[in-house]
């Protein structure tokens, strides 16, 4: 029996998805990595409706359970919460569904069976850490499955559409298992698997059937960025870090459009980007957070400073870069010149990336802690410290007038997860 067709008769074993009928705007949904603006913006008229403050007893609408283990961030797509999750002791990789209103379980999808964890995979690393992405009919899903890349296709409604290989994925020096989200571009998936041999690249495949479209050269050393599409000096472009340098792609085709030398041989953050400069940072084993300025001729490095951002991506608020670096301190620059406006030390380790909720940035450490403070170059301004569980890696997202958050507890060696809206109105 072929892939795809253990796949199929998975599906009969697995609990019936049930359709959410609720209505939503798109512009509520947070369906990719980095949200609809792609950039960790939520919609300007969100501000009013997100709290600075909750606790467990607090501006909490409702809290699920989620089995498993995964540092993937959900998604909201159509009044329902879209998850990725391992079971390790299924050796399962499920597509989980939630009803965003009210948090209710609305299905279980396995995609993959007996996956094991890589030997080699970082104690900080998961299985499922890959966000999925959707065009609001289909929800696109990426995993590592033994010694490749996986990616599947699954209908709103929890209909396996289709699931292929991508590329080989071995181990190599300093691999850590894989992490990167894939991105929607138009009708393609693009997907990294940044590697140390010739096998690697960036992969698009068409999201109605998962055929090859094309492929980008990338340097042959281990990654884990998940690339973006960005509009820079008036040109859509895909934009990555990683191999000792930034780069950009031409959608269509995967075309090199520039490169620049810049950070070192590994990152993990998504870039972020400003007019006509782009921003990365992280690092292994140099650190550095670098800003470029891209024009016709290509790109130039302006500035950079020795500050790690290494798997949290950065987040641009006006005319300003802010970090939540790997040491717990949170930074605001220029984005022109890379002066440092404020520093503030808030505790780490980091591994979530911002979210921008009008004038307001919340940041998650790994200990289960969300700093609220505000986006201001006049100073640093804390708005609200707020802990759940003891565990976060996945990134809040907002959408329907709420924050989502995946975190987990720990007791006595037994590891729970759970997803949590935030909301001020508790219904």
């Amino acid at each position: 029996m072929n892939m795809m067709s253990r796949s199929l008769s998975s599906l009969l074993l697995v609990a019936l998805w049930v359709s959410s009928h609720a209505s939503v705007s798109i512009a509520q949904d947070w369906p990719v990595w980095r949200g609809p603006t792609l950039d960790g913006h939520a919609p300007k008229a969100a501000s009013a409706k997100v709290p600075l403050v909750w606790s467990e007893n607090q501006n909490v609408a409702w809290r699920a359970s989620v089995p498993g283990k995964g540092h993937a961030s959900p998604i909201v797509v159509a009044g329902s919460v879209f998850l990725l999750t391992h079971e390790e002791q299924n050796q399962t990789i499920c597509l989980l569904k939630y009803n965003a209103r009210n948090g209710a379980p609305m299905g279980k999808l396995v995609l993959h069976r007996g996956v094991v964890p890589p030997s080699y995979l970082h104690k900080k690393n998961t299985i499922a850490s890959s966000t999925p992405s959707s065009d609001g009919k289909a929800v696109f899903v990426v995993a590592q499955v033994g010694s490749a890349i996986h990616a599947s296709a699954v209908s709103v409604q929890g209909k396996l559409l289709w699931q292929r290989v991508v590329a080989p994925y071995r181990a190599g020096d300093g691999w850590f298992g894989y992490g990167a989200s894939p991105l929607l571009v138009g009708n393609a998936l693009v997907i990294p698997v940044e590697t140390d041999d010739r096998e690697g690249g960036l992969f698009a495949v068409s999201k109605f059937d998962g055929r090859p479209l094309w492929r980008a050269i990338r340097p042959q050393e281990t990654g884990y960025s998940s690339p973006i599409l960005a509009e820079i000096a008036g040109r859509s472009q895909i934009l990555i870090s990683g191999g000792h340098q930034v780069a950009a792609y031409q959608p269509q085709d995967g075309r090199l459009l520039w490169q620049v030398k810049a950070t070192s041989r590994t990152t993990c953050g998504t870039m972020v980007w400003k007019d006509d400069m782009v921003f990365a940072s992280g690092g292994f084993p140099e650190s550095g957070t670098y800003g470029v300025v891209v024009n016709e001729q290509g790109a130039k490095v302006v500035w950079q400073n020795p500050v790690k951002c290494y798997e949290q991506s950065m987040l641009v608020a006006g005319e300003y870069l802010y970090g939540f670096a790997d040491n717990g301190i949170a930074f605001c620059w220029r984005c022109s010149d890379g002066q440092e406006m404020w520093r503030q030390r808030l505790g780490g380790p980091v591994s979530a990336s911002p979210l921008l909720v009008g004038d307001r940035i919340y940041a998650s450490n790994e200990r289960g802690v969300t700093f609220v403070f505000r986006a201001s170059q006049q100073g640093f301004e804390l708005l609200g410290r707020n802990v759940l569980g003891d565990s976060s890696f996945a990134s809040p997202v907002y959408a329907d007038g709420k924050l989502f958050l995946r975190h987990a507890s720990s007791k006595n060696g037994d590891r729970r997860e759970f997803l949590v809206a935030i909301s001020e109105k508790v219904q």
